[in-house]
């Protein structure tokens, strides 16, 4: 009785144990599938309000310059480049794509008439990175490597007649953004990776979990889609990547960035750990056994011991012992079988 007891109540324990894991498993992927989704969209959205403070700031101030007082704005830009890091230098261009006045005086004089930002800012804004490579970067270099060292900002300024005749740039630091993800990265405890439209990885910053993206992950980031997926990271690991929206929209659609975040999967199979060892489940599985084993005990008591003496007397009736047999009234079956040996006995 006890090692059918016993064995039952391993296997039993042991089904409860799996169905416990798979559930914990669909359970805390959920979470962390949530958890890195919302620590990286609280992120974008601090960096895409970040970013539009000067998107705001270079159209709130291009409104008010006029290109005949241009001698006025040169202390203005000088004070706007030194108000915070983020902006590597302030200038304006006019009709012609010539830089009339810079915070940094190097800069005037240059013929900008080609770049970008000069010819898209006359028809009224712009913001894209700038071009590695970029002539002005040449004189007022970035302290980064890679494809990303400056963010122009550029917006018409218009005349009294409203018509365009200059533009004004503001050209940020890429130092100050990836500055900026790198201390919420570590605060959130994530890995980030900030890519183009295409996929392609322009900065990253990785903690978590060793290595780049793996060749799965970047071709679920390359396809553009958004949401949080499970990828493999290799043979042995998963990571969770949240694919979010691009960091600007609106007015900033041009800035063709995305941001992803990662975090290694906390989940292994039978993983239930600390929880199977807490002291509530520990307490539970404890009281459980105690409850069976004293159950198996009463059951053995009250209803197979008196069995085992009925089978012992009519063992002794048989052996031609002169005994009488106990009355028992354990069970139906135990009281039915007792009243047979005495009839027995009598016989």
């Amino acid at each position: 009785m006890f090692g059918f007891v016993t064995l039952f109540a391993v296997l039993g324990f042991g089904a409860m144990t799996l169905v416990a894991d798979r559930r914990l498993d669909n359970v805390a992927s959920a979470v962390q599938s949530e958890s890195v989704y919302l620590r990286g969209e609280a992120l974008r959205m601090n960096l895409s309000k970040a970013l539009d403070r000067e998107w705001n700031s270079v159209n709130a101030v291009a409104g008010t310059l006029r290109m005949k007082q241009i001698r006025a704005a040169r202390p203005r830009l000088t004070a706007i480049s030194r108000i915070s890091d983020s902006i590597a230098w302030a200038g304006i261009a006019d009709a012609s794509g010539r830089l009339v006045a810079s915070s940094h005086s190097e800069l005037e004089g240059q013929d900008v008439s080609r770049a970008m930002w000069f010819r898209r800012g006359l028809t009224g804004n712009h913001i894209a990175t700038a071009p590695v490579g970029d002539p002005l970067a040449r004189i007022v270099p970035s302290d980064l490597e890679g494809p990303v060292q400056f963010v122009d900002l550029s917006a018409a300024i218009r005349d009294e007649q409203g018509r365009v005749d200059g533009v004004l740039l503001y050209r940020l630091n890429a130092g100050w953004i990836q500055n900026y993800l790198i201390e919420s990265a570590k605060v959130l405890d994530l890995d980030l990776f900030l890519v183009d439209g295409r996929g392609r990885v322009l900065f990253d910053y990785i903690q978590a979990v060793p290595g780049g993206l793996s060749d799965r992950a970047a071709q679920v980031v390359a396809s553009g889609q958004q949401g949080t997926f499970r990828v493999e990271h290799d043979a042995k690991h998963d990571v969770f990547l949240a694919l979010l929206p691009k960091l600007v929209t609106n007015g900033m659609a041009s800035l063709d960035w995305r941001l992803v975040a990662r975090v290694p999967t906390q989940i292994t199979g039978l993983g239930l750990g600390s929880f199977m060892l807490s002291r509530d489940i520990v307490a539970l599985l404890l009281g459980s056994m105690l409850a069976l084993l004293l159950g198996t005990v009463l059951f053995s008591r009250y209803f197979l011991r008196p069995l085992r003496t009925l089978s012992r007397e009519a063992e002794a009736i048989a052996e031609g012992r002169d005994i009488y047999p106990a009355e028992q009234r354990s069970s139906r079956e135990a009281e039915i079988l007792s009243a047979a040996i005495v009839r027995i006995q009598k016989v």
